[in-house]
């Protein structure tokens, strides 16, 4: 399988918006971002991606603050 984002006509204004249409802890999702800039995309999308629905852990190699969640009631 390869990555597949795909391109918004809009842009991602919320972090609750965000979650349904990237999974942030995708190994490749790096990558995914890097087509989007050097494609000039103003947003992206991760639906149409088979990869989408693998990799719902953090990933162990991002460092705490990478997790982190504003507004979870966590310390920072």
């Amino acid at each position: 399988m390869e990555p597949n984002p795909t391109p918004l006509t809009q842009l991602i204004r919320s972090e609750t918006t965000v979650a349904g249409h990237r999974n942030l802890y995708c190994l490749h999702y790096d990558a995914c971002l890097d087509v989007a800039v050097k494609l000039d995309w103003d947003s992206w999308s991760c639906e149409k991606c088979p990869l989408f629905k693998l990799h719902e852990e953090p990933r162990s190699f991002a460092g705490m603050f990478a997790n982190d969640r504003r507004g979870g009631g966590q310390p920072h």
